[in-house]
Formats: C-alpha cells, sequence, structure tokens
C-alpha cells in the first residue's frame, strides 16, 4: 500500500488553510517561487478567503499527505485549465523541513497520474515553469520525463539577480508510454 496520498482541498478546510498560510509566512524565499508579482501576506482570514475563492473559480489544489499519520508534506495546485487545448499549469510547493526527502517526487508521480485519468478534465499536457537556479524543481521535473520546451530569458528576478524562466511540459501520450512497464 501506498505511504502517501493525495487529498484535493475543498473550501472548508481551513485547518488545512491555516497550515499552509503558516508555511507562507515561515518561508524566507517566497519571491523564488514564483515570477509573478508577489502579494503581502495579509491576515489569516484573508488568505483563507482567497483561497476559498481560487477553489471555487476551478483551480484544484492538493495535499500531499502521510496515509497513516495524516502528516502534510507539501501542496500541488493545477490552474490555468484551457479545456480547448486540453492543458493546464500546475505549481508545488514543499516547507523548506521537507525538501530534499523525495517528497515533490511522490507528490509530482501521484499527482500526474490523477490529472491525466481524470476523465472530466481529459488532458493532453500539462505544464509548469520554475527559475533555471532552481536545480530541485529541475531534477524533480526532468526525473518525471518533463520535456524543457522553451526558456524565456532574463525573466525571473530574485533580489538582484535575474534567471531564465524554463517552460516543462509532460504530455498524456508519453506519460502512458513511460508507464508501460508499470503495469
Amino acid at each position: 500500500m501506498e505511504r502517501y496520498e493525495l487529498i484535493k482541498l475543498n473550501d472548508d478546510d481551513i485547518e488545512c488553510f491555516e497550515l499552509l498560510y503558516n508555511w507562507n509566512l515561515k518561508e524566507e524565499n517566497r519571491d523564488h517561487h514564483t515570477c509573478r508579482p508577489l502579494k503581502e501576506m495579509g491576515s489569516l482570514t484573508e488568505y483563507i478567503e482567497a483561497m476559498k475563492h481560487i477553489i471555487d473559480t476551478g483551480v484544484q489544489a492538493y495535499i500531499l499527505q502521510t496515509r497513516e499519520t495524516k502528516e502534510v508534506l507539501g501542496k500541488i495546485t493545477l490552474f490555468d485549465y484551457n479545456s480547448r487545448n486540453h492543458s493546464a499549469e500546475f505549481g508545488y510547493y514543499l516547507p523548506k523541513f521537507n525538501r530534499g526527502k523525495g517528497y515533490g517526487q511522490k507528490m509530482l508521480q501521484l499527482f500526474i497520474n490523477l490529472i491525466f485519468n481524470d476523465e472530466t478534465l481529459e488532458l493532453n499536457k500539462v505544464y509548469a515553469t520554475t527559475s533555471s537556479n532552481n536545480d530541485g524543481s529541475i531534477k524533480i521535473l526532468e526525473k518525471e520525463g518533463f520535456i524543457l520546451e522553451g526558456t524565456i530569458r532574463e525573466h525571473f528576478w530574485i533580489k538582484d539577480k535575474v534567471y531564465d524562466q524554463l517552460y516543462y511540459s509532460l504530455l498524456k501520450r508519453e506519460y502512458n508510454d513511460s508507464r508501460i512497464g508499470d503495469r
């Protein structure tokens, strides 16, 4: 039996929202995790309302947790779903104390299996972006068979340094082909 599971968040998962909020508060390098403009951390109430709103508007957020103890290890989110092109972007986050332990890899494996087998989504392609200096994220994506599709040069500003933004994707047929030996 699998030691970990992905749990889809609902807008009533207040206890989990509080945990995620606290992770964000303690993150020393929030600017390393997105190239989008950073918003100031508001109150817990504001964060909970924001999480409820994004879930209500179709964003799918999941947590990775252990089956036995229900300890939450990380978060992965599917967003920018495009039904016409059968594609969506995703992003993931592990708090610093959970990095380098294989949780990111496990979370991505469970997530990809889940979304490519979701008949309501009918996804053909999923993609993620990362900064060219994020070796951990690059390693996770490449190990799962994601292909570097392109580079946006000098697009990711972290403090006083600029990095390229890398676009990685995985097609459903590539995922299925890589899993033939697993059946």
